[in-house]
């Protein structure tokens, strides 16, 4: 049990700072298309790794467990990546 929060919280971090900084160097180089692909085909893998440990977490906490509370916290993490994700793609688009 611990060790998918662990694993969780890691994914969700790592997704959160590899996208920040795609989005930053976007920022940087308005121009540079093969930034826009690297950005697209993370956003694919990242989407992926995300819903399964999302799906992971859900399932898990549907079980009576005493980590449920951290397994919520969890997936309240995860699921932050949504938001972030669409105000950088919306931030993106308007500047083009």
């Amino acid at each position: 049990m611990r060790i998918l929060i662990t694993s969780s919280k890691t994914i969700a971090i790592l997704s959160f700072i590899i996208g920040t900084s795609l989005f930053a160097l976007q920022l940087y180089n308005k121009n540079a298309y093969a930034l826009t692909t690297v950005g697209i085909l993370f956003i694919g893998i990242a989407t992926v790794v995300n819903s399964i440990a999302l799906l992971s977490l859900v399932f898990t906490a549907l079980k009576p467990s005493a980590y449920r509370k951290d397994l919520l916290k969890t997936i309240g993490m995860v699921l932050l990546n949504i938001p972030i994700a669409l105000l950088y793609f919306y931030i993106l688009i308007e500047m083009l």
